[in-house]
């Protein structure tokens, strides 16, 4: 495993160059102030949105929005600016969004601009994801008398585009007795009014979570090298001490290997959302923050008592450095995380478990089609998304574990091969600053 050690070190170095090499987008600016009714399944939401100038067309300004909201108003810089509503805007999987064209008064300044904006109704209720075939019509988030679950999938704020960088203030009114944990740092909790009004901030972020339930059960670690607090409602407890032993090994490694990152107020929140199905594996990942269903790891334990999350949490705990893909651009956090998880694997668990991973990745790769799309434009929607996005995406790791000789019988492909083994810098460099001029690149990226 001296290549995967050695890439790994080549990593740990280059990451903080690249990254602050790269030309990033200002971030948009949320300050929301939130009013959730879940017996009514309804919600409130005013505030305003700072809007960087790159985000501003000529004449108009388009977000998403969920298509069954109502906005009751909408300013521009101070003055009422009139909206239509059009398709929604992108590639990205948000079911039941449209979009809002906004037009700018007349004499607005070019440059930054501020949206205040107030808008309210209730979601629209599709099964969640992996209780229907139509994955497209597909939706966890929700509001009802169990629990609250917000994220940008239902586009429940203003979307400009999806994995872009942001950065939010959050003041969220529930009923007293239920138990809100929301993307960011706690900034204040308390009870007004038979509310529980509790304030969240999120300086570096790529998304709003609102994630609540009156039954939430917490358990916490404290440890030197790690703050947990993990949240859910039936989960064994044993379980829960397992996976916290393993989400803090994973942090200790991807720090030892990655340099630090940010998770907000240091502590890593691990919410069991008592949804019945979900996302599949650990679910989904925000900075400092792991959304996993409850519903689908109870089910996976009740088949298996030895049933682990540990890959699929090492694969989310790897976004918590790798998110800085937007768009189409998003197959970069889930191919290095993907590569990170089975980072973890080979140095936690055993390289027995690690070569199975590779040779099952290997597996899916060779079935996909010729004409299957190439990381450069793969739709996340798309059929072979996944495998492409993920598996095919893997290829530092699978190629870790290829022999010299596997590599010198591949014909075309063996000189591409060479390169990535004997130069990995110039495949991470390339994948993080978009550059598709790099051979490399170019040649990973090509269809099928």
């Amino acid at each position: 495993m001296n290549c995967l050690r050695r890439i790994a070190l080549i990593f740990s170095l280059a990451i903080p160059l690249i990254v602050a090499a790269q030309d990033k987008p200002n971030p948009l600016s949320y300050n929301l102030q939130v009013n959730l009714e879940p017996e009514a399944g309804s919600i409130a939401v005013q505030g305003d949105v700072e809007i960087p100038l790159e985000r501003v067309g000529a004449t108009t300004l388009k977000f998403n929005l969920h298509e069954t909201f109502a906005i009751s108003k909408l300013l521009v810089d101070g003055r009422d600016a009139t909206f239509t509503y059009a398709p929604m805007e992108g590639s990205a999987p948000l079911p039941a969004s449209r979009a809002v064209v906004v037009n700018l008064p007349p004499g607005i300044p070019r440059g930054d601009i501020r949206m205040d904006i107030a808008y309210g109704g209730h979601l629209e209720i599709l099964p969640e994801f992996g209780a229907s075939p139509d994955m497209r019509r597909s939706l966890d988030d929700q509001i009802n008398s169990r629990m609250v679950e917000l994220a940008v999938y239902s586009t429940w704020y203003p979307e400009f585009v999806f994995g872009s960088p942001i950065k939010s203030e959050l003041t969220l009114s529930l009923p007293h007795d239920w138990i809100p944990v929301c993307s960011g740092r706690k900034l204040d909790d308390r009870i007004d009014s038979g509310r529980a009004i509790t304030r969240w901030s999120s300086p570096k972020d790529v998304d709003i979570v609102i994630l609540a339930s009156p039954n939430y059960k917490l358990k916490s670690i404290r440890k030197p090298d790690i703050t947990l607090d993990t949240y859910s409602t039936q989960m064994p407890e044993p379980f829960i001490a397992k996976e916290g032993k393993q989400i803090s090994g994973v942090l200790k490694l991807y720090s030892t290997l990655y340099g630090p990152t940010n998770i907000p107020n240091g502590i890593v929140k691990h919410v069991y959302s008592p949804k019945r199905k979900g996302q599949a594996l650990a679910g989904f990942a925000r900075p400092g923050l792991i959304v996993t269903s409850e519903g689908r790891t109870l089910e996976s334990l009740a088949q298996d008592p030895g049933f682990s999350l540990f890959q699929g949490i090492a694969h989310e705990v790897g976004h918590y450095w790798w998110n800085f893909g937007s768009g189409q651009g998003d197959w970069i956090n889930e191919a290095f995380a993907e590569y990170s998880s089975a980072v973890a694997v080979e140095k936690l668990s055993s390289e027995a478990s690690f070569r199975d991973i590779m040779a099952s990745d290997r597996m899916q790769v060779a079935a996909l089609p010729s004409d299957a799309s190439s990381l450069a434009t793969i739709g996340i929607s798309e059929q072979t998304s996944f495998v492409v996005r993920y598996y095919k995406g893997r290829c530092c790791s699978i190629l870790c574990v290829t022999p010299w000789e596997t590599i010198n019988s591949l014909g075309p492909a063996a000189s591409f091969l060479r390169r990535i083994m004997e130069n990995p810098l110039e495949l991470l460099s390339s994948a993080v600053s978009g550059n598709r001029s790099c051979l490399a690149i170019r040649s990973w990226l090509t269809p099928g």
